[in-house]
């Protein structure tokens, strides 16, 4: 029997519903002559591969870990910038603005800022572009991930919508539960610089512009990077990027459900919006939340979470009756097992610093 002519480009599966973004992704990766990209073809007989940089390799699996690891490589470039605003930015931030007679300070106690309250509205809109634009924007450029595939939009989708506010909903009720008695500290200082416009103006900005610079980070760029090694692989590994971020442990919870649930709408409805929202639902709900800690909980939090979840469970089940194979992602297998994967990525000298880094900050946000 004749062994058929392989090539990976023409064998992914490309099936959102979103039919334009089907047909850039697959361009994209037809003709991005990049290192990163994870192209080959041939006749199996003869072993012998075509990468995205037109360079032959003895195998596939070769093939396909030189292209993941020079992807690791660029993810691990925007992922240091986010680790590093995270923990030296706002005090980076104090310290010019000192220097500029400002009235701001870190509370030494708390570690958190103190300050005019539009001052520190400014400064944490400026960390969060920082945070997330500026490694969204990067990552895009080096990589020359087109702006259709970074940002792919598809008008309606009803499903869809209704799918991201009922993940929204599950996973910020999952967040009110593990936060119950880390919520008081957070809801004071939020709330009680008694300047209702800063607060407003703050978290508006958080919700909206900060989850759109944060999904076109995750899921505008590292995922459709990794989605070329498979989808649940993309999905899942995007999302224990997420809660390896500083963060506290119901925070990092919390972006491990959007990591799955995003990646999942990215890839089943091909729109980068439906993302958007779910996560713009899930951060309101989330200021929601402190809010009841605030007013002295004018419904107890297992009220509101058992509300939450109650919705979000229904809204999933309307999703799972009218959409077919609802919760099913093809591209599940390529040439490397999934620990061959999660191995190469490792193995670059921008992401193995990174992850280390992240595991101690981790372990100590989590047991100190």
């Amino acid at each position: 029997m004749q062994a058929h002519h392989i090539d990976v480009v023409a064998d992914f599966t490309y099936n959102s519903h979103n039919s334009n973004y089907n047909r850039d992704y697959k361009s994209w990766r037809s003709t991005n002559k990049l290192p990163c990209m994870y192209r080959f073809s041939g006749d199996p007989r003869a072993a012998v591969y075509v990468t995205g940089d037109a360079v032959s390799r003895p195998t596939a699996k070769n093939t396909e870990r030189l292209a993941l690891m020079k992807c690791s490589e660029k993810i691990g470039i925007a992922l240091l910038i986010v680790l590093l605003t995270e923990l030296i930015g706002g005090s980076v931030a104090i310290w010019i603005l000192r220097r500029m007679h400002l009235d701001i300070q870190l509370d030494p106690i708390s570690l958190s800022m103190v300050g005019s309250p539009w001052l520190l509205t400014a400064v944490r809109c400026l960390l969060l572009l920082l945070k997330y634009g500026i490694p969204a924007l990067l990552l895009i450029q080096i990589c020359r991930i087109p702006r259709k595939v970074a940002l792919p939009i598809m008008r309606g989708g009803l499903r869809e919508e209704v799918a991201a506010v009922g993940f929204a909903m599950t996973a910020a009720a999952v967040y009110s539960i593990f936060g119950a008695s880390a919520g008081v500290q957070a809801a004071q200082e939020i709330f009680t610089h008694k300047d209702f416009s800063a607060i407003t103006a703050a978290g508006l900005f958080d919700a909206v512009i900060g989850s759109f610079l944060a999904e076109l980070l995750m899921r505008g760029a590292i995922l459709q990077l990794l989605r070329q090694f498979g989808d649940h692989f993309a999905v899942s590994t995007t999302a224990v990027l997420a809660f390896l971020l500083p963060n506290a442990l119901p925070d990092r919870i919390g972006e491990l459900l959007i990591g799955l649930m995003a990646g999942y709408l990215m890839l089943k409805g091909g729109s980068i919006m439906k993302c958007v929202h779910l996560r713009v639902v899930y951060v309101s709900l989330c200021y929601a939340r402190l809010m009841l800690i605030y007013t002295e909980q004018v419904m107890p939090l297992w009220q509101y979470a058992l509300l939450l979840s109650s919705f979000g469970t229904l809204l999933l089940a309307y999703y799972a009756v009218v959409q077919e194979n609802p919760f099913r992602l093809d591209n599940r297998k390529t040439q490397l097992a999934a620990g061959e994967k999660l191995f190469a990525m490792t193995q670059t000298v921008t992401t193995l610093p990174w992850l280390a880094a992240a595991a101690l900050v981790t372990l100590f946000q989590i047991f100190y």
